[in-house]
């Protein structure tokens, strides 16, 4: 049992036993001399230290030192008990001395068996003192029997009930043990059912995504098809170039649906293949903004990369796969118009690549989900897109050793920052 929840208890048992002690004393038939003088005033001291341990534990300094706590109640009830037992020794036939046993059951609930041998220990003189006083008052032969008897029975009373309180304090233990268990087991078990069921929804979503995805170019292709099919002869060669662009494009498109979907496979899996060489970083970002900026009529990319920029340990293919992911973005989630920002810097042993957008911002709560597979910022579903191009880019970074991250504020703008280390350190 704690401490603390038992001497609040022990506390009230002391208060409630207060009664019968006042009513013991008060109509005890004394002998001549000092006996009823030294009742009352063990009387007194026992309800002063009633109120004051009753006090003590409901403190904070009690809860703070509990077995000190305890240990000077401990000392109080043995000094009160043995003062009755000293003035209740005239009292023929009154067997006044095994009120010792309840002060040994009180140290064997606080403090196990060894408290309660101590106190048997204790008790041996206290019953000494106690039959030689007797037998003087009563003029009977002091014998040592009584004595014997009854710090031998206190010995096997503290062996039991000190081994009793013991295994329901480790019985307690182990359950308290048991129950955090389970509790912390079902704290993990609705945890899962929660992510499970997130995860549900966002595949559900991922499938209804991907199949407006798949359907919106697979329909541009099939009408196109079949228009060119049917309609050939009366066509002029520009719009059947236009039709064949279409074509072409939206087949891009789907292309490049299917390879994020297998991508995604190939991380899970462990199977996504890097080619690591030294690499002309300022180069590979050069390249992919000019490329981007092509495939874009009227898309100006403010480039800030200096030539001098180190090199770093990579695979190209896979860095221009993130960095066209990041500008993707960027120009898919500005507004028309407005330029998207490119900047690159070295410092402490890193290089660091920044997409700056002007759009609407990301909320604080969407800016992990965006990195999670078929993660989409919420109001956005109607922006093309699977929710699987930033999951493989910053699966991507973190295969070079580097990180990718978002700082935002909604109606601010985003900034996604590509951070790899630069090879042998430099900077």
């Amino acid at each position: 049992m704690q401490l603390r929840g038992l001497e609040r208890w022990i506390s009230l048992v002391r208060l409630i036993a207060f009664p019968f002690v006042l009513v013991s004393v008060a109509i005890a038939d004394y002998p001549p001399g000092r006996w009823e003088m030294w009742a009352w005033i063990t009387t007194v001291l026992f309800l002063v230290g009633s109120i004051a341990f009753f006090a003590l534990a409901r403190s904070e300094l009690g809860n703070a030192h509990p077995f000190a706590q305890s240990l000077a109640a401990q000392i109080f009830d043995t000094a009160i008990v043995t003062g009755y037992v000293m003035v209740f020794a005239f009292e023929r036939g009154l067997p006044v001395q095994q009120i010792l046993y309840i002060d040994l059951a009180a140290a064997c609930v606080r403090f196990g068996i060894k408290g309660g041998l101590v106190l048997a220990a204790v008790s041996a003189p206290i019953v000494a003192i106690f039959t030689k006083l007797r037998a003087d008052q009563l003029n009977t032969v002091f014998s040592w029997k009584l004595v014997g008897f009854q710090t031998g029975l206190e010995v096997l009373m503290a062996l039991i009930v000190g081994w009793l309180v013991e295994r329901l304090a480790a019985a307690g233990a182990q359950a308290e043990a048991r129950a955090e268990e389970a509790e912390a087991l079902h704290e993990a078990e609705r945890r899962t059912v929660a992510e499970l069921r997130r995860l549900s929804t966002l595949r559900a979503d991922f499938v209804s995504l991907v199949s407006h995805e798949v359907r919106t170019p697979m329909a541009a292709v099939i009408g196109s098809a079949r228009t060119l099919q049917q309609r050939w002869r009366e066509l002029t060669t520009e719009q059947r170039d236009a039709f064949l662009a279409l074509i072409a494009d939206e087949t891009d498109r789907l292309a490049a649906l299917v390879g994020e979907v297998l991508d995604t496979s190939r991380i899970d899996a462990g199977t996504f293949s890097y080619t690591f060489d030294e690499l002309d970083l300022a180069g590979l970002i050069t390249e992919t903004v000019a490329t981007a900026e092509l495939a874009r009529q009227h898309l100006h990319i403010n480039s800030r990369v200096p030539s001098d920029l180190p090199t770093v340990r990579g695979d190209p293919l896979r860095l221009r796969q993130v960095l066209t992911n990041l500008i993707d973005n960027a120009v898919k989630y500005s507004p028309e118009g407005e330029p998207v920002e490119v900047r690159a810097s070295a410092v402490n042993g890193h290089a660091t690549i920044e997409v700056v957008d002007h759009g609407s911002g990301i909320a604080a709560e969407d800016q992990q989900l965006i990195f999670e597979k078929f993660g989409r910022v919420r109001g956005t579903s109607s922006k093309p897109g699977t929710g699987l191009g930033l999951y493989i880019a910053r699966a991507i970074a973190e295969a070079h050793g580097g990180t990718l991250e978002v700082s935002s504020d909604p109606g601010a703008g985003s900034t996604f920052a590509l951070s790899l280390p630069l090879r042998n350190g430099s900077s």
